[in-house]
């Protein structure tokens, strides 16, 4: 059997030389920047109470130029993470160093493991050691702390509403208003209805019926006032007929002076009156007088004919009285229209009176009665009294929390730091308000990096410094010891100071100020508040926010 040999070219195995030495440098290369990357994980204590905080700290050391990314959000579940912190930064010569610390609590008992944390460093990931936490329960000693009983529930103290009482006085004013406006309204109904009366003519008949039926036709057997009142009726309808269409002087003139003003008005041409018809109405008027100035009584059946030739009267001057031109029936119904147009106006300008006239007098028994500053700051409204009036919020601030009552919550907001005091405190700040405004309220938490207590008239210091920064000048500044209700013990200091007024900081208010100062172990809390001096609201709400606050102490 003949066997052929093959020769590899010598270049293949030298190919396959370079790349393995190639691989080999970058697995050495990799382990070397792994050896130069360090990621470690620590507790400042492996043992809690249900509640307590533990300090977890994870500690990077690695080159300057890297890119480090810690953990952030609830990854260390089953423990809580409270606050997550900066970290810190120190370099030494081409390395750096970062801490990153949180704060952990769990509020049930039990042993937990807090799990391994990925750190990316260049986006290649590291992982922490996981860590052993116990959190036992809180002992208590029966013997030496008693037990006491379910406190009751305990109702809260709503705002008052006025919804009520504003409605009592609306529906009030409202029904005095109509009542006052069915008045006018029917008032002016009933004039324009007196004013749409009948035609002369027509009113003279339609009264001598009505005569008619309230008397009996008087003769000589009558009782002489029955009489007497008969004929005064009687002649005082064709007096008031003759003074609308002939004479506007009949109801006043004598017997006399009217029966020669018809003669006058006969011979003149301007009524063209019969010489019987004046005879007539000079007899039933000349009887008329004797009936009621010499009390002589008509003879048997004359008041029925002088009933009857009233009427004759009236209808024979009807019948000679010139038709009206259409230049005096134009006249007249503008005269019509125009008093229509005024009793129109009248209408309105009474109503539109009268509801102010209501309006002022109710406004004038509330002053008089409540005062004038409540009724203008209660129906016109006033900022510091609507929030003193509303549903206050209690609301925990920081940790360890603060506990205060206010008429709005508090936001959150960034409390800058100097450089130099970066990564030595950490400041949380919460506020409603600037000192621009009539009211202001600041709740600061101040945490430090060591475990010392801090000189609280420094904090008060540096309060001040902040405020004089915003614009606020004269400070006046008073201290004095303050515990809260739950017996904590703090610095009170209060005074007065001129604020920028809002839109013109060269205008200044005077204002008051009350600030509360506490300190623990590595923690500073302090509360202000500040208002206008001449608002008493404010200064209500004010006292209302001191006596409310309460704190609870950080553990050791």
């Amino acid at each position: 059997m003949n066997r052929q040999k093959i020769n590899h070219p010598k270049s293949i195995y030298k190919y396959k030389g370079v790349r393995f030495a190639a691989l080999a440098c970058l697995v050495v290369l990799v382990n070397l920047q792994a050896l130069c990357q360090e990621v470690n994980a620590k507790i400042d204590k492996d043992s809690i109470r249900i509640g307590e905080q533990i300090n977890y700290e994870i500690e990077v050391i690695t080159d300057s130029t890297d890119l480090v990314i810690f953990p952030e959000g609830q990854t260390f579940s089953p423990l809580e993470s409270i606050e997550s912190f900066k970290a810190d930064t120190s370099f030494a010569e081409a390395k750096i160093k970062l801490i990153k610390k949180y704060a952990l609590t769990q509020f049930d008992s039990g042993v937990y493991t807090i799990p391994q944390q990925r750190v990316s460093i260049n986006q290649q990931q590291f992982l922490t050691d996981s860590l052993q936490v116990e959190v036992a329960t809180v002992q208590i000693d029966t013997t030496k702390q008693g037990l006491y009983d379910i406190k009751a529930v305990i109702g809260v103290e709503h705002g008052k509403s006025r919804f009520l009482e504003y409605v009592l006085w609306i529906v009030g004013i409202l029904l005095v208003i109509g009542a006052f406006l069915f008045w006018a309204i029917r008032r002016s109904r009933k004039k324009a209805e007196a004013e749409k009366k009948l035609p002369p003519f027509d009113q003279a008949l339609a009264s001598l019926r009505k005569l008619d039926e309230e008397y009996k036709t008087p003769g000589r057997d009558a009782e002489q006032s029955t009489t007497k009142a008969y004929y005064s009726r009687l002649t005082d309808i064709v007096r008031r007929y003759l003074d609308e269409e002939v004479y506007d002087r009949s109801m006043e003139s004598t017997t006399s002076e009217l029966i020669d003003h018809l003669y006058l008005e006969k011979e003149s041409g301007h009524v063209d009156f019969s010489k019987e018809t004046i005879q007539k109405l000079e007899h039933v008027l000349k009887t008329a007088d004797l009936t009621k100035f010499a009390r002589i009584s008509p003879q048997e059946g004359q008041a029925e004919a002088d009933r009857l030739t009233v009427e004759q009267v009236v209808k024979e001057t009807k019948e000679v009285l010139p038709e009206p031109t259409l230049e005096e029936l134009m006249r007249d119904k503008e005269y019509r229209e125009a008093v229509a147009r005024k009793r129109k106006r009248k209408l309105v300008l009474t109503s539109i009176f009268g509801v102010l006239g209501i309006l002022i007098l109710a406004a004038g028994i509330l002053i008089a009665t409540k005062g004038f500053d409540y009724v203008k700051d209660t129906y016109i409204g006033h900022p510091s009294k609507e929030l003193l009036e509303g549903d206050w919020i209690r609301s925990e601030y920081g940790f360890p929390p603060v506990t205060v009552s206010t008429p709005k919550v508090l936001k959150r907001v960034d409390y800058p730091l100097p450089t130099e005091m970066q990564g030595q405190m950490e400041v949380n700040a919460f506020s409603y308000g600037s000192f621009i405004d009539r009211l202001n309220i600041i709740v600061t938490n101040v945490r430090y990096a060591g475990k010392q207590e801090a000189d609280l008239e420094k904090s008060v210091d540096g309060m001040m410094q902040s405020a004089e920064s915003k614009g606020v000048k004269n400070l006046l500044v008073k201290n004095e010891k303050y515990t809260t209700p739950n017996g904590s013990e703090g610095l009170k200091t209060f005074g007065t100071g001129e604020f920028p007024e809002e839109g013109n900081p060269n205008e200044f208010n005077q204002g008051e100020y009350v600030m509360l100062s506490f300190t623990a172990p590595g923690v500073v809390q302090q509360i202000l508040v500040s208002w206008r001096k001449d608002d008493k609201y404010a200064q209500e709400i004010a006292d209302r926010i001191i006596n409310s606050v309460e704190l609870q102490k950080p553990e050791n």
